[in-house]
């Protein structure tokens, strides 16, 4: 399942152990038009799937995800630089207000689909 809430900015994403959710920064992702948020997108949503799948060490979830995203989109792909930089590469400097403390989390509808069969 995946979430939106307001993070700390600090915070890009963050996945519970032990549930199947990802709870990805609002603030973060309010530019939704550009192929540099697609790359943002995909390369945190990566990273924290990689956490789900029990792998805890954020240096080597890092590192998987670098990887992952060079080998299937090339190192000089906005994938790759958004896997190095971080969701913290496009963001202004009004963007640094701080965030709410209330999560007000919202569930993203469809992004699961129970129909899929990739799982067995």
């Amino acid at each position: 399942m995946l979430l939106l809430g307001n993070l700390p900015l600090r915070v890009g994403a963050f996945h519970p152990m032990g549930t199947n959710e990802i709870v990805l920064n609002r603030k973060l992702f309010e530019d939704r038009s550009s192929l540099n948020w697609n790359s943002q997108v995909f390369a945190i949503l990566l990273h924290e799937y990689l956490h789900t799948l029990g792998y805890t060490d954020e240096r080597q979830v890092k590192h998987m995800t670098y990887r992952v995203c060079t080998e299937n989109f090339g190192r000089q792909s906005p994938v790759a630089e958004a896997a190095v930089k971080g969701p913290w590469m496009n963001l202004t400097e009004e963007a640094f207000i701080e965030i709410e403390q209330d999560l007000n989390l919202e569930l993203v509808r469809d992004f699961e689909r129970f129909d899929s069969s990739y799982i067995i």
